[in-house]
């Protein structure tokens, strides 16, 4: 049987350690196929990428990975539960019959996950503490400790789609060893310059960010600005995700903040995290409403970012299997179909004045 074999990942950017990360799966599992489910130009915890969509599946491509696809800006920017959640359901869609993530320590997901199944109704949201908050608690009465483990947080929630759903996908996780990489730790190099990255990222990488412009929200900010001051509260309250009261906050508190670090430290409180607020300000200055979010999160279909020769026979021996349009190229019927992406995209080249999508096709190796 064709062993295709999945993952879910960021790269942002692409470093060393996700290289080891992806020989170590092609040396112990031998895949067939190797397909990466990838956030597009906005990231989980409500940032911006250091490099675009197109550039980071470039260099997975030339690193390792046999296809790239794009997890789309409803699915990307939310938290873990959601995030993954989606993630798999786009790997199911594709065909995938294995996963593999990394993780802190090893345990064994598919109990942890069938713990949590049978234990849910006994769980109970208290809205007074944030959703991790929560879960942790939960996970903690039933032996799963994820504090301060993001890794195996999210590995349980993919094992946990997979159980739920019924997917036809082997889950295999791979214990992260210290290896001295690391993709927070490379972003913060960035602020003082690109030569600080260079022994801890591929060559692709660094030259990517050597002649790339990195944006971060400070170069967002006078539109988030903007956005909030032009707009009334019962119009932010609209806006995906905004509990009641923090649209006051964030129009008391914009007058007064000169740089977006000062204003998410005055907005920020213990029921919140900083990641939490950072989507929120990405789904303010998108305006996208619960409406637009559902809607969004409902529409599937599998965008192509990049591919090589082995993708490309893979995708043309399985596209009729494939149950969701297949993206190479985005024209007027697309539009609709991938309308909160767009918009996304759209805010990002008003810094970048790069188009992300209409013309542009995706990363084939050895011929672009």
């Amino acid at each position: 049987m064709t062993k295709i074999f999945g993952i879910v990942a960021e790269f942002n950017p692409f470093h060393n350690g996700h290289k080891m990360f992806v020989d170590m799966i092609r040396e112990k599992y031998h895949p067939d196929v190797l397909i990466a489910v990838m956030s597009g130009n906005f990231v989980q915890r409500g940032d911006f990428a250091v490099l675009d969509k197109w550039k980071r599946s470039q260099i997975a491509i030339e690193n390792g990975i046999d296809i790239v696809i794009e997890l789309p800006f409803s699915s990307a920017v939310q938290p873990a539960d959601i995030f993954a959640r989606k993630s798999v359901e786009l790997l199911n869609q594709i065909g995938v019959t294995d996963i593999v993530f990394g993780t802190e320590e090893k345990i064994d997901f598919v109990e942890a996950a069938d713990k949590l199944i049978n234990n849910k109704g006994q769980f109970q949201q208290q809205y007074d503490r944030s959703y991790a908050e929560n879960l942790n608690e939960q996970l903690e009465s039933l032996g799963i400790n994820t504090i301060g483990k993001p890794n195996q947080l999210l590995g349980l929630n993919y094992s946990l789609t997979i159980v739920k759903n019924h997917y036809p996908i082997s889950i295999h996780s791979l214990v992260r060893e210290p290896n001295g990489y690391s993709a927070t730790r490379i972003r913060k190099q960035l602020l003082t310059g690109p030569e600080l990255t260079k022994s801890s990222v591929p060559d692709e990488t660094f030259e990517s960010l050597k002649y790339s412009s990195i944006y971060t929200w400070n170069d967002f900010y006078s539109f988030l600005r903007y956005k909030i001051l032009t707009n009334s509260t019962n119009e932010l309250q609209l806006v995906y995700q905004m509990v009641e009261g923090l649209n006051f906050k964030l129009k008391k508190e914009i007058k007064n903040a000169d740089s977006f670090d000062q204003f998410l430290s005055a907005v920020k409180s213990k029921r919140y995290t900083l990641a939490r607020i950072r989507r929120l300000l990405l789904y303010v200055l998108m305006n996208i409403s619960t409406k637009e979010m559902t809607a969004s999160l409902n529409s599937s279909y599998l965008r192509i970012l990049g591919f090589n020769d082995t993708g490309r026979q893979y995708l043309n021996n399985n596209k009729k299997q494939i149950n969701i349009p297949l993206i190479t190229r985005v024209g007027k019927q697309e539009t609709s179909l991938l309308a909160t992406g767009l918009k996304a995209d759209s805010v990002w080249q008003l810094i970048s004045g790069k188009e992300q999508n209409f013309g542009v096709i995706p990363y084939i190796k050895g011929e672009n």
